[in-house]
């Protein structure tokens, strides 16, 4: 399974971290190579100085011989550098008795080049050596006649071990690097996406309720603070436009309110007038319950407008929500009744401050959708408590409960989830009861299982003692 972290921090840090791993490890790589190559030049520049030496050597005359004179001069053949000295077909120089104990290379390609008096470096293994052997193989001419053949050699077991050194310290950084950049770049990241943080967290305090706010950047030049700028430019028209059709709402429900009343009076009156019980009178009866129903859906619409733009002067008067839920408890009753629907009533003191009505309201429009809802043969339960020092109404049921798709949109005016059910419902229940909870300065939330029912909990702030 693929795991991608989700932060943006934590993925700038790693591409961070991962970049400069590999930079350093290319660096490494490259330094390690330029190391090497220094310590085979200064190693063949070591040959070739001491190929000269042999050379100059061999062709002074010494009173103790060749062999003393080398020796004296370079000291004797060992572990570290060896020397010989060979005739033009490649057999040891007689004057070198006895030879060095070690019997270097010499190949046909080695001997070709040095009858065109060109030297020839060799890396060879032998046995017995701990490390590989540079060998130099140096021609000696005269009048453009190979001569004598001078062959150099010195153990690489220095330049292995400095490589060697040079790779443990580079091991033993490269982590520490490493965890040294993921640190720095974790800050780093931080402190460039710490603006980003708090527009973050400025967006979600903006609601349609409160349009108001803006988004703030430290740099307006920089591509946050662009984006702060085109954020800003959004929310100023979706502000404006909220505002117009929250005007238009208020303006509309007004202007019908005059209407209603007027075609209500009338058909009242000609409801008066129509004798029997025939069809004309029937039809006066079902156009007076429509306008009843259009009334209740202006007075819903201009309640939504008014506390939508803020002027809604909210009574602070002492209620007990035990007391409401007592309230509403008979009409709650006769509708469970008339539904087939068990109804419970837990009422606990649960003191807040607000409007008796509109609380009155919250309760009935959560407890009539449990019991429209759930359907006969379902269990509503009403409660109310104090939880965590604020005071908590509960409306349970085990119906079908509510599907996931709609659970967010249900607070959403003129939302319904299933509009087939019940012909005439306006869609405005919730959006009005969570309009009334915010006013007392509460909130509402949902919980739902489809197949074992929902619970409506609405939290608001106590009141003082």
């Amino acid at each position: 399974m693929h795991l991608r972290p989700r932060s943006l921090r934590a993925r700038l840090t790693l591409w961070y971290t991962g970049a400069l791993g590999g930079l350093l490890v290319l660096l490494g790589t490259v330094a390690v190579l330029l190391l090497d190559h220094g310590l085979r030049r200064t190693a063949d520049a070591s040959l070739e100085s001491l190929a000269r030496t042999v050379v100059q050597s061999s062709r002074a005359p010494a009173p103790g011989g060749l062999a003393d004179a080398l020796e004296a001069l370079l000291g004797p053949a060992g572990a570290e550098r060896f020397y010989q000295l060979l005739d033009p077909l490649g057999r040891p120089d007689p004057r070198l008795v006895p030879p060095t104990h070690l019997t270097l290379p010499l190949g046909a390609d080695t001997l070709r080049n040095a009858a065109h008096g060109e030297a020839t470096f060799e890396t060879v293994r032998l046995p017995n050596t701990p490390a590989p052997i540079r060998v130099l193989t140096a021609p000696v001419m005269e009048d453009g006649h190979l001569v004598q053949l001078v062959q150099v050699a010195m153990s690489l077991e220095v330049v292995e071990a400095a490589r060697t050194r040079f790779l443990l310290i580079l091991a033993g950084l490269l982590p520490a690097a490493l965890a040294a950049a993921a640190a720095g770049g974790w800050f780093l990241a931080g402190r460039a996406l710490a603006p980003l943080d708090a527009m973050i967290g400025t967006a979600r305090r903006i609601g349609a309720e409160d349009l108001s706010r803006r988004l703030v950047a430290e740099d307006p030049h920089d591509e946050l603070g662009r984006l702060a700028a085109v954020l800003n430019d959004m929310l100023s028209r979706l502000e404006r436009s909220f505002a117009s059709a929250r005007q238009f709402s208020a303006d509309a429900a007004h202007e019908l309110r005059t209407p209603l009343t007027i075609l209500r009076g009338e058909l009242e009156v000609a409801l008066a007038a129509s004798p029997g019980d025939g069809p004309p009178r029937r039809a006066f009866e079902s156009c007076l319950e429509e306008v009843d129903r259009l009334t209740g859906l202006v007075e819903d619409l201009l309640f939504l407008a008014r506390a939508d733009a803020g002027a809604f002067s909210l009574p602070q008067e002492r209620v007990d929500l035990a007391q409401v839920v007592s309230d509403a408890a008979p009409a709650l009753e006769a509708l469970a009744t008339t539904g087939g629907v068990r109804l419970g009533v837990e009422p606990s003191a649960a003191p807040v401050r607000g409007s008796a009505p509109m609380l009155f309201r919250v309760v009935f429009n959560l407890a009539e959708n449990a019991i429209k809802y759930a359907g006969a043969g379902a269990h509503v339960a009403v409660g109310t408590r104090i939880e965590d020092g604020r005071a908590v109404l509960e409306v349970r049921d085990d119906g079908p409960g509510i599907a996931e798709e709609d659970r967010d949109r249900i607070f959403d005016r003129f939302y319904r989830a299933d509009p087939a059910r019940e012909r005439g419902g306006s869609g405005l229940g919730l959006p009005l009861t969570r309009a009334i909870v915010l006013l007392h300065g509460g909130e509402i939330g949902v919980t739902s299982t489809p197949g074992a029912g929902s619970c409506f909990r609405v939290t608001l702030p106590l009141a003082a003692a």
